[in-house]
């Protein structure tokens, strides 16, 4: 019995006792008629569906109707018991008629569902909003069970919250207004991967290269960061270890011919082709005899690992990014690389926390600036403090016509985004284009760097990148263009 069914109840009661006292007590009959009318305009006006407040009135209605004949049948027999009775049983019975036909519209015709992160106090239960929860019909899950109170205490009390989605705006008002509880509550909004533009491949001038991998010759890209003078140098090192590079994206063809053998997630998959492109950029074997080259020599110095942030068709919820990035930082990787994202004038809480839990375990973050040609300061992941922030540069070094600009976010940079060829889905190669396929252009180089300094750090990382990168003309818009060559002899020199 919620408060509202207590007022009702205490209405009726006294009701009841105004109109069986030996003279008739005006004052109690209007005390009770007042409360039952609180009691029904607070259900009317606090939201929910037809069939959830018509249910909710009738029960109160039925039970306070019972107790108040109950009251007049102990107290004095009255005449008034009996019809208070049957009006309080007929309310309970047309109640559960309703709830099953509620039940029997919505197993033929499912309404649409919406669903909510709702961020608890630490010291708070979901039980202690439930009857709100209730009163819209929502149903709850951990959003991040993985997560314990003692390792992050915001994550550990995220709740993922179904809802219909027509009662969704109301509920998230009363989920606000419960302060005490409520710590915060977003739409698990959905982000889809923008369009990747393809492209017809720009072939670097001719040359022989140190690399066996037979379509080098077709990566300009790797010209343009001082990726053969890598492999020049990385031929002669050991890795201290394998860097682990996370990929958050659609997947990855595990079986890929230049993938198999640097691959760190059993059973990769992907059906879509955007997550399998940006692992070959990222740490495709090198000088293998097939394929393409990325910075990962003979596959000694990456080991790619896959979370599927992304769906089949290239979309994915904040909560499931979210999960990528926690699942991601629980694996002990060394970068996070995120080609993806959306726009919002807020950031996404939910994404704000993750990435604080990943900087907090040492992981360095990247994610795509977006293609939309414009300022990325709304534009999230990449917004985020601690992000580094990915731009795309063409051929001549200047900003590609589709890469958003980075100038305003605190760690900018650019690489390489206009007809870069990598792996893609059954065993083949695709050019393409897109800060997409430019982040993992920077995550390789921050994976050689890692597997050469473990104990790189994040700040540092970028800091190494930011002042060994090229300045070209379109810098301030889209911050230096990643030096792979300098950036790797400056590790080497500390």
């Amino acid at each position: 019995m919620d408060l509202l069914t207590a007022i009702v109840a205490t209405g009726f009661l006294l009701v009841a006792i105004g109109i069986s006292s030996r003279k008739y007590s005006p004052l109690a009959v209007l005390g009770g008629l007042a409360a039952i009318g609180i009691s029904i305009a607070s259900r009317l006006l606090g939201g929910g569906g037809f069939f959830e407040v018509s249910i909710e009135l009738l029960r109160d209605t039925g039970l306070a109707l019972i107790l108040a004949a109950l009251w007049l049948v102990v107290r004095k027999p009255h005449p008034g018991a009996r019809p208070f009775f049957l009006l309080g049983v007929l309310s309970l019975v047309l109640a559960g008629l309703l709830f099953l036909a509620s039940r029997a519209i919505g197993t033929f015709t499912p309404a649409a569902t919406t669903s909510l992160l709702v961020e608890l106090g630490p010291d708070d239960e979901i039980g202690e909003v439930a009857p709100i929860l209730r009163r819209y019909g929502a149903d709850t899950e951990r959003a991040f069970p993985t997560v314990a109170l003692e390792t992050d205490e915001d994550l550990a009390q995220v709740f993922l919250v179904h809802v219909r989605t027509d009662a969704a705006p109301q509920l998230m008002a009363a989920l606000r207004a419960d302060g005490e509880n409520v710590d915060f509550v977003e739409l698990n909004s959905e982000v889809s991967l923008q369009p990747v533009l393809s492209g017809t491949g720009t072939l670097p001038p001719a040359r022989t290269y140190l690399e066996n991998d037979p379509r080098v010759s077709e990566q300009w890209a790797l010209e343009a960061i001082g990726g053969h003078e890598v492999h020049a140098v990385l031929r002669n090192l050991q890795p201290v270890r394998r860097a682990r590079v996370a990929i958050l994206d659609t997947g990855m063809e595990g079986s890929h011919e230049d993938l198999e053998g640097v691959l760190g997630s059993a059973g990769a998959r992907d059906a879509h082709g955007h997550g399998t492109h940006c692992a070959g950029i990222a740490g495709a074997a090198t000088n293998n005899g097939l394929g393409i080259a990325s910075l990962n020599w003979e596959g000694q110095f990456i080991e790619l690992l896959s979370f599927e942030a992304l769906g089949n068709t290239g979309r994915g919820t904040l909560e499931q990014i979210a999960q990528a990035i926690i699942d991601a930082t629980q694996a002990d990787v060394d970068v996070i690389s995120m080609s993806l994202g959306s726009t919002a004038p807020v950031q996404p809480r939910v994404l704000v926390t993750a990435v604080a839990f990943a900087l907090r375990h040492d992981v360095i973050v990247a994610a795509s600036a977006g293609n939309s040609n414009e300022d990325a300061v709304d534009h999230f992941p990449s917004n985020i403090d601690g992000v580094i922030a990915v731009a795309a540069v063409d051929q001549h070094f200047e900003k590609a016509a589709f890469s958003n600009t980075v100038g305003s976010l605190s760690r900018p940079l650019a690489a390489p985004g206009v007809d870069i060829l990598s792996s893609y889905l059954h065993g083949e190669y695709r050019t393409l284009s897109g800060t997409s396929m430019a982040t993992p252009v920077v995550t390789g180089i921050l994976g050689i760097m890692r597997a050469l300094d473990p104990a790189l750090t994040a700040p540092d990382a970028y800091a190494i990148l930011h002042s060994t990168g090229r300045t070209v003309r379109a810098t301030p818009q889209v911050g230096r263009v990643v030096n792979a060559e300098a950036a790797i002899r400056a590790v080497r020199a500390q």
